[in-house]
């Protein structure tokens, strides 16, 4: 079960780039006595990755810096691990990325000391974290006088499978998307929808708009009907603006994608004619893809004579399906009949 990193990735940095959820995350799950450490002010997010690019569809990360009661400015890094299953090779990475911050850090400052690094791992894979957050665990048994000379740290552990939800935290927000995290690699997704937008009522429907828009596109299937069915017994007053604006930003989507395949269409022929011909086939393109991946989300699979129908079309029929497709619940009121 695997997910394009970006998936995670944006959800998780856009939610966490909120310095107050930042502040919230870490004073939550961090342990009492670190968190007591800590001055009032919110942390500070700093920008860039530490994460290989070959690792990237396995972690997302993220590097904040804290200012302490002492005066004192420390950083938090952390790591969200997307995997399903926990990977005991994390701390090993996790060392790689800790060297790469320190180093980064003092080639900016050229000063010592070096400011207290705390490297938190999240992990949102269904079946829990069975490692130890020791590094010098890895070694195995080490004679004792050479254990003075081994690396050794240990990072801190969020395992959102064994958080009930309601200990995720006691801001709504942030609660309703960490159980987003906590449940979209789960295979019972579908029969925990309701548990999952359960504090929809309480946030604005873009937040539930960007958490459903999230959860649609992990790797566990999500029937339209269900999805209404859920929202209209939680929030019956606002269900259908939502799914509107659940369709509309897979419209958005499929444009951003289509237009820049056009682009690079145009580009790749190496001439202004071309790369207009080159734009205007990118849009009815992308208008066709995000009128496809509605359907789909909304009414199920797209037969392929259907969808021949749509990529042969010209660009102001796609656009008329789509005004359709965005309030109709079946494809008769979408196309029609010839």
């Amino acid at each position: 079960m695997s997910t394009p990193a970006n998936i995670h990735d944006g959800f998780f940095k856009k939610l966490l780039s909120d310095r107050q959820a930042a502040d919230m995350f870490l004073r939550e799950h961090l342990p009492g006595d670190v968190v007591d450490l800590f001055a009032p002010q919110l942390p500070k997010v700093l920008p860039g990755s530490y994460v290989d690019e070959l690792l990237g569809q396995h972690h997302s990360d993220l590097l904040l810096e804290i200012q302490l009661k002492t005066g004192q400015d420390a950083l938090a890094y952390v790591l969200l691990e997307h995997k399903s299953s926990p990977d005991r090779a994390t701390r090993l990475q996790l060392l790689r990325y800790l060297v790469r911050i320190l180093t980064r850090w003092y080639e900016e400052h050229e000063r010592l000391p070096l400011p207290p690094v705390l490297p938190l791992v999240a992990h949102h894979g269904p079946g829990g974290w069975e490692f130890s957050c020791e590094f010098d665990d890895l070694f195995g048994e080490v004679p004792g006088p050479l254990r003075p000379y081994m690396v050794s740290f240990r990072h801190a552990l969020v395992d959102f499978s064994r958080i009930e939800d309601n200990a995720l935290s006691a801001h709504v927000r942030l609660r309703a998307f960490l159980k987003a995290l906590k449940y979209v690699l789960r295979r019972d997704l579908p029969e925990r929808l309701e548990v999952l937008l359960a504090d929809g009522a309480h946030l604005p429907i873009l937040d539930v708009v960007e958490i459903l828009a999230y959860i649609a596109k992990g790797p566990v299937p999500i029937r339209p009907e269900a999805l209404r069915e859920a929202l209209q017994r939680l929030m019956p007053n606002h269900a259908e603006e939502i799914m509107q604006g659940f369709g509309k930003q897979y419209y958005e989507e499929g444009m951003a994608a289509g237009e820049a395949r056009g682009k690079a269409l145009g580009e790749a022929r190496g001439e202004a004619r071309g790369e207009a011909r080159g734009r205007a086939q990118g849009r009815a393109e992308g208008e066709a893809l995000a009128l496809v991946k509605l359907l789909e989300k909304r009414m199920g699979p797209v037969s392929e004579t259907l969808r021949a129908r749509i990529f042969a079309a010209d660009l102001s029929s796609i656009e008329a399906w789509l005004d359709r497709a965005i309030e109709a619940t079946e494809l008769d009121s979408v196309f029609e009949r010839k």
